[in-house]
């Protein structure tokens, strides 16, 4: 599988169950799984709309927008740009998952601005049954480390997220990585990422002890 159909990423991002080849191939691609982490988070963003948050029925030229932005990504896709127009797919998503009589618009320029300062993917290390993705992003409130790795079985404990040295010579734990497999932790203002490139997640015990277990799972490199 060379790249993932973007609206069957889509099905995933609003609830369908995800196919083992499929998660074979984002778990190893960076580009597909940035893309379902993008349309995650518009699905999330538009479930999380209560009633009380909703906004009057837009005007008839917001659906005509809409439905314009979709026939031009088709039209890309048809001659090949599967990923010129993918917002568009990603307004409908928000639409599809917030319906309930009134519209959820998603506008692109009231997102918070995003700038992706490296990522990397995480490799499975011993039996780990999958790998992941990490990146570091930069927003208005700080920099911050985004993992996700799909797949991870209930553990005997839990997972932690740490940034190390190249040599593994020191390391900082970030956090615990959530149960949704996918977790954004901040960043220590005035850390020097090149001094700690490496992106790791352990298999730790409630122990006490809050030293690395040296049970790693996955583990990769930003490229810095």
């Amino acid at each position: 599988m060379s790249s993932c159909d973007v609206e069957e990423l889509a099905l995933v991002a609003i609830g369908e169950p995800m196919s083992p080849d499929l998660r074979a191939h984002v778990s190893s691609c960076v580009r597909c799984q940035t893309t379902l982490d993008e349309l995650t988070s518009v699905a999330s963003a538009a479930t999380a709309i209560t009633d009380a948050d909703r906004p009057v029925t837009p005007p008839a030229f917001v659906w005509e927008n809409i439905e314009r932005a979709i026939a031009t990504d088709e039209a890309a896709r048809n001659r090949g740009g599967a990923r010129s127009g993918w917002f568009a797919l990603a307004a409908a998503v928000g639409l599809i998952v917030g319906a309930g009589g009134t519209a959820v618009v998603m506008n692109q320029d009231s997102a918070p601005a995003v700038t992706i300062v490296a990522e990397t993917s995480l490799d499975p290390l011993t039996d780990a049954p999958s790998g992941g993705i990490a990146r570091v992003e930069q927003t208005s409130q700080g920099s911050v480390l985004n993992v996700s790795v799909p797949g991870l079985p209930s553990p005997d404990g839990y997972y932690e997220v740490w940034l190390l040295a190249a040599d593994s010579s020191k390391m900082i734990s970030v956090g615990v990585l959530g149960a949704g497999e996918q977790s954004v932790f901040p960043l220590p203002a005035g850390m020097q990422l090149a001094d700690y490139p490496v992106v790791d997640v352990s298999l730790e015990k409630y122990d006490g002890d809050v030293t690395h277990s040296a049970d790693s799972l996955v583990r990769g490199q930003l490229a810095i």
